[in-house]
């Protein structure tokens, strides 16, 4: 019986270790909400609140799992803005096919959504360079049979679901899911891979990297949401497969459920939540962990796109002007291909953006004929808050280069040329004096170097007298380094006359030669 009880009491605290918060770990700058333990903090299970249909459970070791119906659970103790939100997920599926979650973010108090959301609303979209939507007034219309122009986001909630649903469809029309199904394509599967923002920004299997996710059946993921603004990026295992700019005007693939555009959901904070979809569905989730991010990248000086647009010459962007970024702040920079504008609010198909290239430099083929080439310029600071600007390219034309000449020769020249003569004027017997004097040189040299020189100056004579002190000449440029065009320099003369020097009357002169010579003609 002993042995029986100490097996038991193994057991039990075996049991015990599991559900604690063993499954969390602590990550400098962020706050964990949810570590696996039934109670006793704000990370603990009892903070995440179960609405809708399905259920989504706590464990025994510490993860949630979803089961039945369309729900979630959400986290009650407070709402976030711009953060950091990570979420450890897998498929946990055990019979034969897929499980399909998602990771809700930025959604109203599910019990009280019109508490806290517009009963109208009207958006002024300055623009943005690229494939964007000229700026215009977009402003909800209550009577449109467009159901996405309705007055707020819960009105758009569909009268054809059960009235317990109504709560978790609130994240659908008022947030974001950000969604998890690492299926491959085809078939009845949804198209719409993990990572994608749902509706609005979708990936297919080779963009989310699904492909490959879904061979490894099982194994747990780190999904990331950034959102700053209303900007989100989505990392899954530490690299970013998807960003999308809620800011930008877009309407949502119609479905016949009244989904709202992005114009009526650009909350600057809400909820978190955690989605169970369907009966079959089996995903689970652990160690979920929060950074609030105060400082964001901001840009404010746009990038900007250097080149003609010609096929096969290089476009090249630059970063712009940012601050809250670090110093030694490394960019990335995406070149994208998109459709033009086909109406005030595209869905992201219509859009058809494709990345084509990383790097500061793009040439553009004749695929981007009558497309939209854009840059993203994307900052991410060290507290890892994401943020980017874009800027388009001028429209690809089709260019065909051919190699043409012209030219002309030039005659070997080297030309001086000597200013007016110089004259020191009348020297004083008896003086002792020094005596200066001027004139220009004009130099023209078609060769490689150049350099002026002077014959020995000697002494100035007067027939048959001469000045005891010799005159010396200076030049105030003598080398030249590669050629030359009526380039000028000063010739200084100078001459020293003594108190005791005996002066003759009449003109004391001399001729000197100036030479302009080369060594590379």
């Amino acid at each position: 019986m002993l042995r029986i009880k100490q097996v038991g009491l193994a057991v039990g605290v075996a049991l015990a270790l599991a559900a604690a918060p063993g499954v969390a770990h602590a990550e400098p700058g962020y706050t964990t909400i949810f570590d696996g333990t039934p109670t006793g903090s704000d990370a603990s299970f009892d903070k995440w609140a179960q609405v809708g249909g399905g259920n989504i459970a706590l464990q025994a070791d510490g993860t949630m799992r979803t089961s039945s119906g369309f729900g979630m659970r959400w986290y009650t103790v407070k709402s976030f803005g711009d953060m950091s939100l990570k979420v450890e997920y897998r498929d946990a599926r055990t019979a034969p096919g897929y499980s399909n979650g998602g990771v809700l973010v930025r959604f109203p108090d599910p019990r009280t959504p019109a508490a806290q959301t517009p009963t109208s609303w009207a958006y002024d979209w300055a623009g943005a360079s690229g494939p964007f939507p000229p700026a215009k007034h977009y402003q909800s219309d209550p009577a449109s049979s467009d159901l996405g122009l309705q007055t707020s986001c819960q009105r758009a909630i569909p009268s054809l679901i059960p009235a317990e649903w109504a709560p978790t469809w609130v994240p659908v029309v008022c947030g974001e899911e950000v969604q998890i199904n690492d299926s491959p394509d085809g078939g009845d599967l949804d198209p719409r891979k993990t990572g994608s923002v749902y509706g609005f920004a979708d990936l297919d299997a080779q963009r989310s990297n699904a492909v490959e996710r879904y061979p490894a059946l099982g194994a747990w993921h780190t999904m990331e949401v950034r959102t700053v603004g209303q900007q989100y990026t989505v990392l899954v295992d530490g690299k970013v497969i998807n960003q999308w700019d809620g800011a930008v005007p877009m309407s949502f693939p119609s479905r016949g459920l009244g989904d709202p555009p992005t114009m009526a959901r650009q909350l600057a904070s809400g909820y978190i939540g955690l989605q169970d979809h369907q009966d079959g569905d089996v995903v689970e989730y652990r160690d979920v962990r929060v950074k609030e991010l105060a400082a964001t990248p901001k840009n404010t000086a746009a990038p900007v796109v250097a080149g003609d647009g010609f096929t096969g010459r290089p476009l090249t962007c630059t970063t712009g002007t940012w601050s809250n970024v670090d110093a030694n702040q490394a960019y990335v920079i995406d070149w994208i291909r998109s459709n033009p504008p086909v109406n005030d609010a595209p869905t992201d198909e219509q859009m058809g953006n494709v990345k084509v290239a990383t790097g500061a430099t793009y040439t553009p083929s004749s695929a981007d004929l009558g497309k939209v080439v854009w840059c993203r310029v994307t900052a991410i600071n060290a507290a890892g808050a994401t943020a980017w600007a874009t800027k388009a390219a001028p429209a690809i034309t089709f260019a065909s280069d051919a190699a043409g000449t012209v030219g002309g020769s030039v005659p070997a020249t080297l030309a001086l040329t000597l200013g007016a003569p110089a004259t020191f004027g009348a020297f004083t017997p008896g003086v002792a004096k020094d005596y200066a004097a001027s004139t220009t040189a004009t130099i023209t040299s078609s060769a490689g170097d150049a350099a002026l020189a002077v014959s020995d100056p000697g002494h100035l004579t007067n027939g048959t007298f001469s000045l005891p002190q010799a005159l010396r000449v200076e030049f105030s440029k003598a080398v030249w380094t590669g050629p030359a065009s009526n380039d000028s320099s000063t010739i200084t003369f100078r001459q020293h006359i003594g108190a005791t020097d005996a002066l003759r009357t009449g003109a004391y002169t001399k001729t000197l030669t100036f030479t302009l010579s080369t060594t590379t003609p």
